[in-house]
């Protein structure tokens, strides 16, 4: 699948239909409750993982990240307390908390307190901000580690530090606090929005220099969240980050795990070359047989489409041969990958993985 997943990506008709499946979360909830083998939370024993369950092995997080933020003058703090972890950034204009907390039934974490709430801790993130820099890391043995994918049919995942907005949202402030500074100081944010921007400059250079043959941009969007902040905030930061990766013949992709809607045309229309983690009816907001009528795009990649909750009860095999056979009736003659939207959850049948396989690899590609 691996050639086929670059012929898609260079807008070249595809040989066999790709499969892609994040199985990271199904593994950590497997390490959590005892029951996975040691060897598929390393590199080559996640690609073997990947072979015997017939998908294209894509996404790996052990070194997954291009960037790593390094701050002057301040002092991070992570303190653990049952299931309790809490960050202090700690400068001389005032400290930021944040927490987050680990969810037992559930084998995640989720933030319950935002670092930035108020524009007092704006303050302090931008004094934070401007002695930021972007070190470029898991860069220099990529080339490497693309050989060894090769030979395992795959492509290794590669993110770029999260768009500025994205980023502010996700990273430091949450929805809402987040939309109220946009508002209320919205100089403040543009200035924060501004320095994460000038920040990536030399990890997109080297990037490029590096020429990977795609990158991810991992912003966990949702357009029930950024829809109305994207002309303003995010179309003319994504143009200026697309246009020399494309220069330097690297495709790019990005992460779409929410509402679909309005973002996905929005996201076509600046230039990406696919949308990835799309999540159909009934779980998101548009069905299949709209998705490409909605992305108001021939040549964009669709990427996605098998909704992460069907590998869990109540849904079976049948279930799923059904949707999948739909997605590939409703996709059918323009570009696409068939993916899990987003992710395996650790209670869901790993199998079905395998039979999606061999249901995918007994039908042509179109």
């Amino acid at each position: 699948m691996r050639e086929s997943f670059l012929q898609l990506l260079r807008g070249e008709k595809p040989s066999e239909v790709v499969w892609t499946a994040d199985i990271s979360y199904w593994v950590d909830g497997c390490v959590h409750a005892g029951k996975a083998d040691p060897k598929w939370q390393t590199e080559l024993g996640h690609l073997e993982l990947c072979r015997d369950l017939g998908c294209m092995p894509y996404y790996w997080y052990g070194k997954f990240w291009a960037a790593e933020p390094q701050f002057a003058g301040v002092e991070v703090i992570v303190e653990n307390n049952l299931g309790l972890r809490r960050c202090t950034w700690r400068t001389p204009v005032g400290d930021l908390i944040g927490e987050t907390a680990f969810m037992e039934e559930s084998w995640s974490e989720a933030p319950v307190r935002y670092a930035v709430q108020t524009e007092h801790d704006l303050d302090i993130l931008l004094f934070m901000l401007a002695r930021r820099r972007m070190e470029p890391v898991n860069l220099a043995d990529y080339r490497q580690r693309l050989e060894l994918w090769a030979r395992y049919d795959g492509v290794p995942c590669l993110g770029l530090p999260r768009s500025p907005l994205p980023a502010f949202i996700v990273e430091w402030a949450g929805v809402e606090h987040g939309a109220l500074l946009a508002m209320d100081c919205p100089e403040k944010v543009a200035e924060a929005l501004n320095l994460m921007e000038q920040q990536e400059r030399p990890v997109i250079e080297a990037v490029c220099a590096l020429a990977p043959p795609v990158v991810h941009f991992p912003d966990n969007l949702s357009s029930a969240n950024l829809t109305s902040f994207f002309d303003q905030h995010m179309a003319a930061r994504y143009r200026r980050r697309l246009e020399p990766l494309h220069a330097a013949g690297v495709r790019c992709a990005v992460h779409l795990d929410g509402t679909v809607r309005g973002l996905l045309p929005k996201l076509a229309q600046v230039g990406f070359d696919a949308v990835e983690a799309l999540t159909p009816k009934p779980m998101g907001d548009v069905g299949l047989q709209e998705m490409r009528a909605v992305a108001a795009s021939g040549s964009l990649v669709l990427w996605g489409g098998v909704p992460g909750a069907m590998f869990a009860p109540p849904f079976v095999w049948p279930d799923m041969q059904t949707h999948v056979e739909k997605l590939l009736e409703c996709w059918r003659d323009q570009p696409f990958i068939v993916g899990v939207a987003d992710q395996v959850p650790p209670n869901g049948d790993i199998g079905l993985v395998r039979q999606v396989a061999k249901l995918l690899a007994a039908r042509p590609p179109s």
